[in-house]
């Protein structure tokens, strides 16, 4: 439970040897930099680099080519390697592609537009005479069209009997007539208003059009087919190419990539006329890869800064790099949506990773849901590769292993022995206790962790004094075996004296916690704001420090009360699939089970992270830390 341990490096040399160095010992190691003009301002005559990556425009044209031919770039870059010529190399390789992409978007805009063309002339199967005469016509003007049909229906007499107009339909369907009329031009506009005002819809015919009906539909058809094969010839081509120029463009993106992440550190090292200076950090693992790699250099000084230096320099805080195995590594999400653990703190990932499923598992324990749990996860992961599908299926072992427990298998409880929640208010009430007992022993031990805590940044308030501490961990339990019998919940192990001890010392101790931890740490005690003030002060923080003891047991109620919600759902799920005869209808009970199965599975799923966050996360983990980021480190 704890985040990889840290050590601050700096290294300097010659100034001519700083980039074969960088991409030497730096680029393909872990290294978290930080700014070096800012640690070594005492230095006269220190200046920083000239930031303008001139590889990185390469680095772009070489991550648009791969995409566009549909290749992955490689995952890590080499160490060594040049790529000669590359701005040549590359810009034939993307004329060739650009003009197939152009020539591949014609043919698409055209085959895309032939569609359309199908869509007109599909209303023009009864026009025999070459359509494109139509716009060569002297003394007449025509228009193509559609009228709404009941309009239509009633209107047609009155277009028939008139000597300006000749209307003929070429298509009627269940809601328009389509047609052309065609009108002298002298009086066109008289006309033109007359079917605009019986909401006559004009539709501009496309000069491609040529010939009959019959003709232009085999002329389109034809193009269209020619398109799309022009489409697909062009798509093997670019398979081709993506196939003959794939090791090219790798080799260029592991070269750019390397150079383009080594010349990203210099917005970070500084430099004299003569020298160059760097600082970061390095995983103390990586202490003998480092001393080995510089050794090469023996020109250049690679010095490890110890801790008692590294604490005499406060503008740098330890980057946090968390250190957990595969079994809660899904997990740090969760935890990362928080906040990084400080580089002294504990990393709360792997108590999430065990205690998530189980409050889960309490709250919609199913053997049968757990399976439909388990399938979503899987997908979800393998399909899409969302993290979060990996917490599913830990979800589901917690609702299987509650499942059991509770003898529900797809709501059924009668299927399998075990402990069934409706079976009795007595029942419910155990649930009830159960699971406020058990979220007063997590409570307790996000306390014991916060003691941890204290006792690595050798904070005295934190491990004796505090609300989270070990004064604080005895007032709680004092809080809770006094408050909680008296709700009804359980019976005390401790006579009410002893009750009385543990609330009421503790009480004293936080109450002059700070005059306390001066004398302890042998500071003078002030009270800066008079003892009136130091008073007050003292009150609320202690009121507070109850309040917050006794609502974040009590929170934990919710755990069993979704327990009971679960049971209670699935029974009203049954008596709707249950006839009066005693048959059931299984499409009911499907969708019943898969309605609640949903619902309960991100409704519970958002109350057990609202738990974490707020009952236990707020005892021990400030999630102060930043994130490890080394620069020229590629993916592995």
């Amino acid at each position: 439970m704890s985040v990889s341990r840290m050590k601050l490096a700096t290294v300097v040399g010659p100034l001519r040897d700083f980039d074969a160095v960088v991409l030497d010992c730096i680029v393909g190691h872990e290294f978290h930099p930080e700014s070096a003009v800012s640690v070594m301002r005492k230095l006269k005559g220190l200046n920083p680099f000239d930031t303008a990556n001139p590889y990185l425009d390469n680095l772009r044209r070489v991550e648009r080519l791969m995409s566009l031919l549909g290749l992955k770039p490689p995952r890590k870059a080499d160490a060594a390697g040049t790529f000669d010529n590359g701005g040549d190399v590359l810009a034939g390789i993307e004329a060739r592609v650009e003009a197939l992409l152009a020539e591949r978007e014609e043919c698409k805009a055209r085959a895309d537009e032939d569609v359309q063309l199908f869509n007109q002339l599909r209303v023009l199967h009864d026009v025999n005479v070459p359509i494109e005469g139509l716009y060569s016509v002297t003394y007449m003007k025509f228009r193509f069209g559609r009228l709404p049909r009941d309009i239509f229906n009633h209107f047609y007499p009155v277009i028939k009997d008139r000597s300006d107009v000749f209307f003929f339909t070429t298509d009627t369907q269940r809601d328009y007539v389509y047609g052309m009329y065609m009108m002298p031009r002298e009086g066109a506009d008289k006309v033109d208003a007359l079917f605009t005002s019986l909401q006559f819809d004009r539709i501009r015919l496309s000069e491609r059009l040529t010939g009959t009906g019959e003709e232009a539909e085999q002329m389109i058809r034809a193009d269209l087919e020619q398109n799309r094969s022009r489409i697909d010839a062009i798509a093997a081509e670019l398979a081709g190419i993506a196939q003959k120029e794939r090791e090219t463009l790798e080799e260029a993106y592991r070269f750019y990539r390397r150079v383009s992440g080594a010349f990203e550190i210099r917005r970070y090292a500084a430099h004299t006329e003569e020298s160059f200076y760097l600082i970061g950090w390095i995983p103390e693992k990586e202490r003998g890869p480092f001393e080995e790699a510089f050794g090469r250099w023996k020109e250049v000084n690679f010095i490890l800064i110890d801790e008692e230096e590294q604490e005499a320099m406060p503008e740098f805080t330890p980057p946090t790099k968390l250190k957990n195995n595969a079994l809660f590594r899904p997990f740090e999400p969760f935890v990362a949506m928080y906040g990084l653990p400080a580089y002294n703190e504990i990393d709360p990932t792997p108590l999430v990773a065990f205690s998530y499923p189980l409050i889960f598992g309490v709250m919609f324990g199913d053997i049968g849901h757990a399976l439909l749990l388990l399938l979503a996860g899987v997908l979800m992961y393998r399909l899409k590769g969302m993290w979060i599908g990996k917490v599913l299926c830990y979800c589901a072992a917690g609702s299987a292993l509650f499942g059991l427990i509770y003898g529900s298998v797809f709501g059924d409880e009668h299927l399998l022995p075990g402990f069934k929640v409706l079976e009795s208010s007595e029942a419910i009430f155990s649930i009830l206790s159960v699971t406020i007992y058990a979220g007063a022993g997590l409570v307790a031990l996000s306390v014991i962790l916060n003691i941890l805590n204290g006792i690595r940044q050798r904070d005295w308030e934190k491990i004796l004094f505090g609300p989270a501490s070990v004064t604080g961990i005895v007032m709680y339990a004092g809080i809770v075996f006094a408050v909680l019998p008296f709700l009804g919940f359980g019976v005390s192990p401790f006579p009410a004296p002893v009750l009385a001890a543990m609330v009421a010392l503790p009480t004293a101790v936080i109450f002059f916690k700070e005059p306390i931890t001066h004398l302890f740490e042998r500071k003078p005690v002030r009270f800066e704001e008079g003892f009136g003030g130091f008073f007050i002060a003292s009150f609320f923080e202690l009121f507070d420090v109850f309040l917050s003891f006794i609502t974040n047991s009590i929170s934990f109620l919710r755990v069993g009360a979704y327990a009971i919600a679960h049971a209670s759902l699935m029974e009203v799920v049954f008596n709707m699939a249950t006839a009066p005869d005693g048959s059931r209808n299984i499409a009911v009970l499907i969708a019943g089970n898969l309605i609640v199965a949903g619902l309960e599975a991100v409704l519970v799923a958002i109350q057990v992270l609202r738990l974490e966050y707020y009952e236990i996360f707020g005892r021990f983990f400030s999630g102060a830390g930043k994130a490890y980021k080394p620069l020229g480190m590629e993916e592995t």
